[in-house]
């Protein structure tokens, strides 16, 4: 069963009630924690030898952990959960700090665990993705609505990359550019240069004039919002090869 922790106010409600004289036992009562627990929060002579215990019969403690978790895996995992239900906050706040203080640690364990178990994890991971597959795809859905605008921008730096147009760009340039593809998603009132026409939202793509596959640079100057029609007839042609002014 999971160990709860003792918090701080916890801990000094423990050493108060010491103090008046009750028992390990009705403290443990009182408070709801195990006796053990209290003990070895009261008592450091019982840390001690607990440490002391644990260091001589590792391997035993091990053997009895796992055969108690294999005999009580439900009643664990209904335990876990119930928890993490009633204690969702605190538990997030405690795994934040504890990979800010053991971060070296867990990325040499993580990267040491996916090395030595490497068929595992694809495994599970494919199976996971069968049985959660519409939630996992919704989820997505919703985290591309939400990063339209930055999905957009690194589509088309990749792009760029590809055909080395990105080369000389300055910050600001880049600024400038991610500027146009927020307000080609955001802006109330765009009008396809192609075509002149109003564009609704979500209809709205930012093309590169001179296309990057005939020298066209990912430069402010080089970027212009069309309506979806447009740019898919215009596809890598110039605007004057399809029969359309700017």
């Amino acid at each position: 069963m999971k160990r709860k922790r003792v918090t701080e106010a916890q801990g000094a409600e423990m050493l108060k009630l010491r103090a008046d004289g009750l028992t390990y036992q009705a403290i443990a009562a009182k408070i709801g924690f195990c006796l053990a627990t209290v003990r070895r929060h009261l008592n450091e002579k019982a840390v001690q030898n607990h440490a002391k215990y644990y260091r001589t019969h590792k391997k035993q403690v091990a053997e009895s952990r796992a055969k108690y978790q294999r005999a009580h895996k439900d009643e664990i995992a209904k335990y876990k959960a119930d928890y993490y239900k009633t204690h969702k906050v605190q538990e997030i706040e405690y795994a934040a700090s504890y990979s800010q203080v053991h971060k070296d640690e867990k990325a040499k364990y993580n990267a040491n665990y996916h090395k030595t178990h490497r068929k595992e994890r694809s495994l599970y991971a494919a199976k996971r993705g069968q049985i959660h597959k519409k939630k996992i795809a919704k989820r997505k859905a919703r985290y591309y609505r939400k990063h339209k605008v930055q999905f957009m921008v690194r589509n088309a730096q990749r792009r760029a990359l590809k055909h080395k147009a990105t080369i000389g760009a300055t910050s600001a340039q880049l600024v400038e550019i991610a500027e146009i593809y927020r307000c080609a998603k955001e802006a109330p009132r765009v009008r396809c240069y192609l075509c002149g026409k109003l564009i609704p939202k979500g209809r709205r793509q930012v093309d590169h004039i001179v296309p990057l596959s005939k020298g066209g640079l990912h430069r402010p100057s080089n970027l212009a919002v069309a309506c979806d029609i447009c740019n898919l007839k215009k596809n890598d042609k110039f605007p004057m090869e399809i029969g359309l002014l700017l």
